[in-house]
């Protein structure tokens, strides 16, 4: 087990001209993490709507061997899976492509003493870079967040739910099927995309932009 192998501190976040710093809400862990780059943001974001995934914690430290010496390493991300995933848990580093180039070598010593230590302690270690980010879908699950983070409509689940049973139609069609009047348009197209955001429903996030024209369906299972 890695549990006195991997340990947590009070992250302090830097803040420079080169990055964009801030505090993600995160749902899954009832609380903000702190990050230090987009890409992180990006990152905390996808754990978010990875359905594997537990929970997640920036900056744990594990202690590797380079060069012959211990020494410590704070890696951005660790990340706590659901037992049923049949996934091991995972120390995840991202970093943009440019930023990995140009000190290539250091990098990859340091992050294949990473890997040896996370096999020793039975954890996955990955490296990840923005060209492992879908755009489009990343673009569509920031959209989907805001309502899992807030508090939405749901009055009309159980009609959306109906009318989709047995079809899959357009969101705009959806909306039209169930408001009364134009005053309800809003509501109930917030009440749709609570349901994609929190899987009940699903629609194809990875190749194009969600719109109201997006085909939405029950989940039956699958992600």
């Amino acid at each position: 087990m890695y549990d006195d192998a991997i340990t947590f501190g009070q992250r302090q976040i830097k803040k420079n001209y080169r990055s964009v710093t801030g505090h993600f809400p995160s749902v899954k862990n009832n609380k903000s993490i702190g990050f230090e780059s987009l890409l992180e943001k990006t990152l905390f974001l996808s754990l978010e709507f990875d359905n594997s995934v537990e929970t997640y914690q920036e900056q744990p430290r594990i202690m590797i061997i380079k060069n012959g010496k211990t020494q410590k390493y704070d890696v951005d991300c660790f990340v706590k899976r659901y037992k049923k995933s049949n996934l091991k848990d995972a120390l995840i580093e991202v970093k943009y492509l440019s930023e990995f180039e140009k000190n290539k070598d250091i990098y990859e010593k340091k992050f294949n003493a990473a890997k040896i230590r996370s096999d020793e302690i039975g954890v996955d270690f990955k490296f990840l870079t923005e060209l492992n980010f879908n755009d489009i879908y990343i673009s569509n699950i920031d959209f989907l967040y805001r309502f899992i983070l807030h508090l939405s409509e749901d009055k009309y689940d159980d009609i959306i739910l109906d009318v989709l049973k047995d079809k899959k139609i357009s969101a705009l069609e959806l909306a039209n099927l169930i408001m009364k009047s134009q005053s309800e348009y809003q509501r109930v197209s917030n009440n749709i995309w609570k349901l994609v955001a929190r899987n009940i429903l699903k629609t194809d996030l990875e190749n194009e932009k969600v719109t109201m024209k997006s085909i939405v369906e029950i989940n039956n299972g699958s992600n």
